[in-house]
């Protein structure tokens, strides 16, 4: 399961208490932060510390914190040697392992090392030499032959078994712990190939061979992979060698000379179209399903342009010996950022046309970004992964704005603000978090949203230049090494000269946001600024120290920009002025993480957007404006339409109100000629709602072979809307489209028709539909299910419960089915005998115990 999974399962749950067959296009509104807006008085002067009278609470008020320290290391790994083959009857592993490790510092005589479900057949040291050792099915430790002291190298061998598939539990991000999976292992499902991949963080790859998984360890390795010689196979590093052995099988020999942690190495083998390209003598890579060979360039749109800004950005060259991208079946997470060999998952293979305004240019950026922070220097410890995954994430809005400019990478950061709000609206901790419950929770938007937010802030604080050279500093410092938060912090410091404690401080090591609430007074001869902080103190802070600036545009047209240091908890900025201002604005390019609750007049809002380059606040004025219906403000809709940026475009669109022809025409021109399939969607719906049959040849035009899908799917509807017979005729032609989308779109009009003899059409679809579509097509299913006997809804009830219990099927699908036969159980309780087993029997036969969640909710909803 993760975040998205989770976003969903929240719009199925707002689904089921509407009855509208639109799409749901927004998210719900999200309490950003828990506001204290009472008095604060703090008299710290006059603190007294007493004795509580009951012995037990005292003893629980003087406990220690919860405090997760980095791994110990009493021995260190310096190198690995993997021989492989696999058991595909029995998901095994038959593994044969050598390490070479020394003590770290202290002398050892035994050697501890990780290896989760193995039946372990053989230790040697040395040549031949069996030493006595203990396992428990998690650990191995053996007994060594004599003491070793720090630089003698001591040789393990262990001929081994592997079961990772006896492993189950993960978490949000990753959702099974098993290290290495089998796909379609006995070959039964004729629609899925058969494939062997692994997924290692946090410390999993200890279930397919024995290590010491800690992400502050680091060896080089070597693996041998026998596999059928029709498998390609993949590992880090470069191949070496490729071998056939006269018996239908083939050995592979992979090896990497560079030290990285354990939880970084990987295998995949499966049947692959594998795409070559070369950048500066090393070979890249992309491996995708040979349906989607002609794509995988695109897939993996500007891998080479990244290479090169990527380099630049951090002044360190690619540090590895290739970098290979490959797509898999089932995969438990996102991707990952194995060392040279990323593995995604399938969401990432579309073809050219579904790439259109939804392109993969943010994890292709954020895997490959770990090549530098998270592999070449890594986190010491789970409790500080946000310096693997702040720079991957801020990585996303690096790449956006150096490719496509400032607005684009606003917007993603705008994504990635609402991402952490959600979260901080009920849960904060620090982004340096050695308090965590489980390493697994470590993985979610304070590590990964926040990280790369007070990056940004950091990069402003200091500027580009101060900003790279410090990351160069860093990561040649720290190369191979693994690091915490005060190796940063050192860095920017050694590079800067700066004193940055404070802002490590602040938001590395405490928890949470400014809420600032900021009011503006313009007088003839200053502009006086009032700003309170009034997040939460009991949460986070009271006071947070944010260096800033003012911009004032004046009237005349020219603008100012004013240093301001933010730093008490009500603060007022008294600015003299020589000419009059129409609008002051404080943090002006919007870099700070804080929520804004600023108070305005209508007339600054006017000039927000006229003003203003930042984002943000041109969105925000757009609302406004739209929202309040305010004097003058369809000028600047108007204006909007035209904007630079798209998602200005869109906003705006859905506060036109095209009364005349000519604002008719305009929507026409819009929905034909904009340059993104968001504005175009926006367009269409809006023309169908306002006009005639006789802008159905500029709706009709939307259904093409070329158009991104959401654009022929809203042509589908509106066609319906204002000419149903021709889109009827359309329809034909659009039958035999297996695009989530445009059957989604489909499904709605065959629903409004009332004729159940299109429920064939929703028997042939309700197994593919993925993604959000699939709500929608099961709503539809819904409208028309209504419409049947009893016996016709039973019958379907099953066809339903059949989707939710295969696992081959996307889980948006199967959640989606599961909310289709609740809703039915809700309102035919006289069919309960026979609609609840099929309940009970999803719920007995769901492994993921994140969806099984999701349905228990639905029950409760």
């Amino acid at each position: 399961m993760n975040f998205k999974l989770l976003v969903f399962a929240s719009i199925v749950l707002l689904a089921g208490a509407c009855s509208s067959t639109q799409s749901i296009t927004n998210l719900p509104d999200i309490d950003p932060v828990v506001l204290d807006t009472s008095t604060e008085v703090r008299n710290l002067d006059t603190l007294v510390v007493t004795a509580d009278a009951n012995e037990a609470d005292a003893e629980e008020v003087l406990e220690l914190p919860v405090y997760r320290a980095t791994a110990e290391r009493s021995a260190d790994l310096l190198h690995t040697k993997l021989d492989l083959r696999f058991d595909w009857s029995t998901e095994s592993v038959i593994g044969s392992a050598s390490l070479v490790l020394t003590p770290y510092f202290y002398p050892l005589d035994t050697i501890t090392l990780d290896a989760k479900g193995f039946d372990i057949q053989l230790v040697t040291l040395g040549a031949d030499y069996e030493p006595s050792y203990g396992y428990n099915g998690n650990t191995l430790k053996i007994a060594l032959d004599k003491t070793y002291h720090k630089g003698e190298r001591i040789k393990i061998e262990i001929d081994y078994i592997a079961h990772p598939s006896e492993g189950e539990n993960g978490s949000a991000a990753i959702t099974s712990d098993k290290g290495l999976f089998f796909i379609n292992a006995d070959g039964s499902d004729p629609e899925k190939p058969q494939q062997i991949w692994t997924q290692g963080e946090t410390e999993f790859n200890s279930r397919w061979f024995p290590t010491i998984d800690k992400p502050n360890e680091r060896c080089t390795q070597e693996v041998l992979l026998t596999v059928d010689e029709k498998y390609q196979t993949l590992s880090n590093g470069v191949l070496e060698s490729s071998e056939t052995n006269g018996d239908g099988t083939r050995t592979d020999y992979w090896v990497m000379n560079q030290p990285h942690a354990p939880y970084l190495f990987m295998v995949a083998v499966g049947e692959f179209a594998t795409v070559e390209e070369s950048w500066n003598g090393k070979d890249i890579l992309y491996m995708v399903e040979e349906a989607y060979r002609d794509d995988a360039k695109q897939i993996f749109a500007h891998t080479i342009e990244m290479l090169e800004f990527f380099s630049d950005f951090t002044g360190i060259d690619y540090p590895w010996e290739k970098y290979a991208q490959i797509v898999v079946r089932d995969y438990v997470s996102g991707a990952m950022e194995n060392t040279t060999s990323v593995i995604y998952g399938e969401f990432v293979q579309k073809h050219a046309r579904e790439l259109i305004d939804n392109d993969n240019d943010y994890i292709v950026a954020h895997e490959l970004f770990h090549h530098w922070f998270g592999d070449y220097v890594t986190c010491e410890s789970w409790a500080n992964l946000v310096l693997n995954e702040g720079f991957a994430n801020y990585s996303e809005y690096l790449w956006k704005e150096y490719k496509y400019g400032k607005d684009r990478a606003d917007q993603h950061r705008l994504t990635e603000i609402q991402g952490y709000l959600y979260q901080a609206s009920s849960e904060i901790h620090p982004l340096v978090y050695f308090g965590y419950k489980d390493k697994e929770d470590m993985f979610d938007q304070h590590s990964y949203n926040k990280g790369g937010l007070v990056l940004h802030m950091l990069r402003y604080l200091l500027g580009d230049q101060a900003f790279k050279a410090s990351l160069q500093t860093f990561l040649r410092d720290n190369a191979y090494q693994s690091v915490e938060v005060h190796d940063l912090r050192l860095a920017f410091e050694k590079t800067t000269g700066l004193d940055l404690n404070w802002f490590f401080d602040q938001w590395y090591l405490a928890s949470g946001h400014p809420a600032l609430q900021i009011d503006y007074t313009y007088n003839q001869t200053d502009v006086v600024i009032d700003v309170s902080q009034i997040q939460d103190v009991s949460m986070m802070p009271s006071i947070f120290i944010l260096p800033t600036e003012v911009e004032l545009q004046y009237e005349d047209g020219s603008a100012e920009r004013i240093s301001i240091q933010i730093d008490r908890r009500n603060q007022t900025f008294t600015i003299p002025v020589s000419k009059p201002v129409s609008v002051a604005v404080i943090d002006p390019d919007r870099v700070l993480l804080a929520v804004y609750i600023e108070r305005r007049s209508d007339e600054e809002y006017i000039h927000l957007y006229s003003d203003s380059t930042a984002l943000s606040i041109r969105l925000d004025a757009i609302e406004h404006l739209g929202n309040n219906n305010v004097e003058g403000a369809e000028a600047i809709i108007v204006q909007a339409l035209t904007d630079p940026f798209w998602s200005v475009r869109s906003t705006a669109m859905e506060y036109f109100d095209p009364r005349t022809d000519e604002d008719k025409q305009l929507l026409a021109r819009i929905a034909k000629e904009d340059t993104h399939s968001a504005v175009k969607v926006n367009a269409i719906n809006r023309l169908s709602e306002v006009a005639g049959s006789e802008y159905a040849d500029v709706i009709s035009s939307g259904i093409n072979h070329i158009d991104a899908y959401p654009v022929v799917a809203a042509s589908i509807k509106a066609l319906n809307k204002i000419d149903p017979e021709a889109c009827r005729t359309k329809l034909g032609e659009l039958e035999t489209e297996n695009q989530s989308d445009i059957v989604a779109a489909i499904s709605t009009i065959y629903a409004e028709s009332g004729d159940t003899s299109y429920l064939s059409y929703f028997e042939q679809h309700m197994s593919a539909i993925e993604g959000l579509p699939a709500l929608d097509f099961y709503r539809q299913l819904e409208t028309l299910l209504e419409e049947t006997s009893d016996s016709t809804l039973v019958d379907w009830m099953h066809k339903c419960s059949k989707v939710a219990t295969d696992d081959t099927i996307s889980p948006y699908t199967k959640i989606s089915a599961m909310r289709t036969i609740i809703v039915f159980l809700r309102q035919n309780r006289a069919l309960s005998d026979q609609i609840q087993p099929l309940i009970d029997e999803v719920m007995a036969t769901e492994t993921d115990n994140e969806i099984k969640s999701i349905y228990r909710s639905f029950l409760g909803m």
